[in-house]
């Protein structure tokens, strides 16, 4: 899963675009985002064109704007570091599970 901090999102999100910056535009952003992306290969260089998103940049945007949160199961509980008690709510009882038993045929 991609990660991405609060200044590479909008970092990365400049490129995304597919748009090119000078060295001197560079120069105006906080360089802790920029060398990151430089290092994970997100952006590279290009003498002719200035900096601009790679393929593995793309790939990283595209996987971070896509990320579902959804549950596979959402009727489980909630996180243990929630306690319903703490705010006098109460929760719907769960269902126990049934139990089927098979008898194996005689030999």
């Amino acid at each position: 899963m991609t990660n991405l901090s609060n200044r590479q999102y909008p970092m990365l999100k400049a490129f995304a675009g597919g748009s090119h910056m000078s060295i001197e535009t560079a120069q105006l952003y906080d360089q802790r985002p920029f060398r990151s992306m430089l290092i994970r290969q997100w952006i590279s260089y290009d003498p002719k064109r200035g900096f601009h998103i790679t393929d593995a940049g793309r790939q990283a945007w595209a996987e971070f704007r896509s990320t579902e949160i959804w549950r596979l199961n959402p009727s489980r509980p909630l996180t243990a570091y929630f306690d319903p008690t703490a705010y006098r709510l109460s929760m719907p009882q769960r269902r126990k599970a049934t139990l089927h038993v098979m008898k194996v045929g005689a030999a």
